[in-house]
């Protein structure tokens, strides 16, 4: 799937993957999250090997959030604290109100105990997102890798899910995969791909 890729992010970067389907957008993230490994080259973390660390180790240095969050029959809370089950009450609700799942759970009969049906039965596919990144809010880790985090969405609803991105990947490194015209105009630096090669890079708003 990648044929010579190589590119830099540095520290608290933003760094967006553009490309057609299958150009190797989705197998980058996967290296990245130790769920694949290259068959040659080398991938450095913070200037370390990270084919030397094991995957949950490198897991553990990441938050994911991909297109298609998967939410259990759990309360709102319950599936936001999946990402740090010894966080604090107050750790979730801050996670919560900075990935605006506040917004719509103020509405819902008991707010973030508020009962969900499997596979979040009962959100929109906006909402389900912001309970996405809500948990990569509370995860914390200093690596953020997002797989088309706006995929389905309707402009507006995009919109409201970039700016709780563009405030999740503030002071992280972050690495993004996306078709996304709105995401590539405002979250980062532009790494096209094609074919498994860069193809070319421009600057967020280009």
């Amino acid at each position: 799937a990648l044929d010579g890729l190589s590119f830099r992010a540095s520290a608290g970067e933003t760094l967006v993957l553009s490309g057609p389907s299958g150009a190797g957008k989705t197998s980058v993230l996967r290296l990245l999250m130790g769920f694949a490994r290259p068959d040659a080259g080398r991938i450095a973390i913070n200037g370390q090997d990270a084919m030397t660390l094991r995957p949950e180790e490198l897991r553990r240095l990441s938050a994911y959030v991909g297109q298609q969050p998967h939410l259990f029959r759990a309360t709102l809370r319950e599936n936001i604290a999946l990402a740090r089950p010894d966080a604090t009450p107050g750790q979730v609700e801050a996670a919560a109100l900075a990935a605006r799942v506040t917004d719509f759970a103020e509405a819902l009969p008991r707010g973030l105990d508020t009962l969900l049906g499997e596979g979040g039965y009962g959100l929109s596919g906006g909402q389900a997102q912001r309970v996405a990144v809500a948990r990569a809010f509370l995860r914390d880790a200093p690596l953020v890798l997002l797989d088309e985090p706006t995929a389905h969405l309707d402009p507006g609803t995009e919109a409201e899910v970039l700016e709780s991105l563009r405030r999740l990947c503030a002071g992280r490194t972050a690495v993004v995969a996306t078709h996304s015209r709105a995401a590539q105009r405002v979250l980062g630096r532009v790494l096209e791909i094609e074919a498994g090669r860069v193809a070319g890079q421009r600057m967020a708003g280009e």
